[in-house]
């Protein structure tokens, strides 16, 4: 599991021993073989998805790390789908932006609050 979500990363030191174990602990509970193959049953649907991003209405921050697993055509095809969204590329990040760019991540969800606070009044 290691070597896998290291390839998921530009900076190595994101992945600590604290947060592998938790993820394999997790791995062990009950049921959770039963979710996970139901999350992997659903990605045709997630990729088929596409086709209805011209709808949607909402804001949308698209973000992906410079070094994603996605390919490049495939974040285009995404940004340009999504009418009005917002495209962020995290520079020196890979796929898992949470792990390797917390700050940077919780900046943009913030950033993203306020603006909703202020278009909303809430």
């Amino acid at each position: 599991m290691r070597a896998i979500l290291r390839g998921g990363l530009v900076d190595d030191s994101a992945l600590t021993n604290e947060y592998l174990d938790e993820l394999l602990a997790v791995g062990k509970r009950p049921g959770y073989a039963s979710v996970a193959r139901a999350v992997y049953g659903t990605l045709p649907s997630l990729v088929a998805a596409r086709s209805v991003y011209p709808r949607v209405t909402v804001p949308v921050n698209l973000v992906y790390g410079e070094h994603d697993w996605s390919r490049a055509s495939d974040r285009d095809a995404n940004n340009r789908a999504l009418p009005g969204a917002e495209f962020v590329q995290i520079p020196d990040a890979g796929h898992f932006l949470s792990l390797e760019k917390p700050a940077v991540i919780a900046a943009l969800l913030d950033r993203s609050a306020v603006g909703e606070d202020h278009e909303t009044g809430r």
